[in-house]
């Protein structure tokens, strides 16, 4: 049931973590499943194009000024800590000059605080180097990179480097234990790490004043956001099912965008084989790995691409484009709902794939369940030849370069840091300008203290604010179909019996007047004919008198 997986990509994965080397392509091979590596980052706003080297964030060199260069210095953020988003770390820069491996050789650095650490790279994790620096009071790490990047043209080797340079960007990945580490890491480019071990070791007591700082692209005042992660990963489900509240608290001022991984079979040679098994679908077009390790039993990859697909579907059609309300764009109450609903009802080996299950999750979610099933269908279905929707998914996937699930993108950039409500609530804040921040980031004070009850109340306080307003001011800038067929039946109506009583009042009109006409000459006619003997004017109308 284990992803189909040559053995350089699982070494150079374990290499990725531990610091001695690491491709996107590496990492890319560690497909999560429920037991799988938790690490994750997110990027607000969405984006089509690859990441800049740097990331979110900058490091420069203030002091001394012939260390600084325009731009800061190139380097990778690490797939672990908490980067400080919109908070400046201008502090003392110290160089161990050692790997900061051993603990105890740790323990015997001592700084005064706050200051950023500089450490080689080598012979264990990335982590293990945060964690120890991490107890000696460091505010922040910066790994010195030991080999070269090929593309960097200035960089000179080691002596004793017998592997050459690296031909991909180094990654910082997580070992799977870095969930305690609270500082932000960098790992920085030989050439410019090599200058700056120069200058320390060029003078006897060097003061180097080092800035190292996040920051999130805020364009406009909504916040464009999306996660990737797959429907059987158990630490974006727990932050998912916790944030639905902060979601529609944010309202329209945020556009969120769920992404579901699911890797291409055709890459490993799957489609017209038996050689996946029962890892896909789509004639092995689209596969998950195995959630249980169980290949002859229990829950399958196709499983997981045939729940992928169908959340995909509700939220096309409850949050996304194709939403009736455009209100639900961008949040998707009833996505949020059934996400919540499936957990609770359909989470477990036996009933994940059972349709009844999945049509009583779906209509305690308020989701039409022949709706989605068409969608799924529409699209071209999980049995054979492509599905539309899910090759989008995969150029997506290549596009933006997603190899670790969960993954979050606010404002364009990929965000590192724990899958909390926390961290990814004050990172979204961070992507408005000044001044626009909607009301639930007045809350993250007490989410940043894990104080569930007061968040909850204050979020709750935020949606009876939006309910009353709402209530109060007519609707702007959209109206329901039956709302527009409402006013112009109402208007035909109106008319119609503008125009009856019209011609009601003018056939009045002309009645009085014909009786008025007739009324001045009807007296005339009792009047007989005759002459005039004074004037000698015979009476030229017959039967009419003029003698008295």
């Amino acid at each position: 049931g284990a992803r189909p997986q040559s053995s350089s990509h699982s070494e150079s994965a374990r290499l990725a973590a531990r610091g001695e080397g690491g491709g996107r392509s590496a990492v890319e091979g560690r497909m999560m499943g429920r037991a799988g590596l938790v690490v994750w980052w997110c990027v607000v706003g969405v984006s089509s194009g690859t990441q800049s080297l740097n990331g979110t964030s900058l490091f420069q060199i203030e002091i001394p000024y012939s260390l600084y260069r325009s731009g800061g210095y190139r380097h990778k953020e690490a797939m672990f800590g908490a980067p400080k988003y919109g908070v400046t770390l201008t502090e003392r820069l110290f160089y161990a000059d050692s790997i900061l491996c051993d603990e105890t050789e740790a323990a015997t650095l001592s700084w005064e605080t706050p200051f950023l650490l500089m450490v080689d790279r080598g012979d264990c994790t990335f982590v293990k180097k945060a964690r120890n620096a991490q107890k000696i009071g460091a505010s922040g790490i910066i790994v010195a990179d030991n080999r070269c990047y090929c593309a960097d043209m200035a960089c000179i080797p080691e002596a004793d480097d017998t592997m050459g340079c690296e031909n991909q960007e180094p990654i910082m990945a997580d070992d799977g234990s870095g969930s305690d580490i609270t500082i932000p890491a960098i790992l920085l480019w030989k050439s410019d790490a090599d200058a700056i071990k120069a200058y320390f070791q060029s003078e006897a007591n060097a003061v180097v004043q080092a800035k190292l700082e996040w920051s999130i692209p805020h364009p406009d005042n909504r916040v464009e956001w999306e996660l990737w992660a797959t429907s059987v990963d158990e630490s974006s489900m727990a932050f998912l099912r916790d944030f639905r509240s902060t979601v529609l608290a944010l309202g329209t001022q945020q556009y969120f965008t769920p992404h579901f991984y699911t890797w291409n079979g055709t890459a490993y040679g799957c489609p017209g084989t038996s050689r996946c098994g029962s890892l896909c679908t789509n004639n092995g077009r689209y596969c998950a790995p195995d959630p249980d390790g169980k290949a002859d039993a229990g829950l399958s990859g196709a499983d997981v691409v045939a729940e992928n697909l169908r959340r995909t579907c509700v939220w096309k059609y409850y949050g996304g484009l194709a939403a009736t309300d455009q209100a639900d764009r961008g949040v998707g109450p009833v996505w949020w709902d059934y996400l919540s609903s499936f957990s609770d009802k359909c989470d477990t080996a036996e009933l994940f794939a059972d349709a009844s299950c999945v049509d009583q999750a779906l209509a305690a979610a308020g989701a039409d369940a022949d709706l989605i099933q068409r969608c799924m269908d529409d699209s071209g279905g999980l049995v054979d030849g492509p599905n539309t929707i899910l090759e989008h998914e995969l150029v997506q996937l290549a596009t933006k370069n997603i190899y670790v699930v969960p993954e979050c993108i606010i404002n364009g950039q990929s965000v590192w840091g724990a899958l909390t409500t926390a961290n990814v609530l004050e990172t979204i804040c961070h992507g408005y300008s000044s001044g626009d921040e909607p009301e639930a980031c007045d809350c993250l004070t007490f989410a940043a203290n894990a104080n569930d009850a007061a968040y909850t109340e204050c979020l709750d306080g935020i949606s009876a604010h939006k309910s009353s307003s709402s209530k109060s001011k007519p609707a702007s800038g959209y109206m329901p179909w039956w709302g527009v067929l409402f006013l112009v039946l109402t208007i035909i109506v109106v008319m119609l019996v503008a125009a009856l009583v019209y011609w009601k009042k003018t056939q009045q009109q002309m009645r009085d007047q014909v009786r008025g006409i007739l009324a001045e000459y009807m007296p005339l006619e009792d009047v007989g004919p005759t002459s005039n003997n004074n004037l000698g004017v015979s009476n030229p109308i017959p039967g009419l008198s003029i003698q008295a």
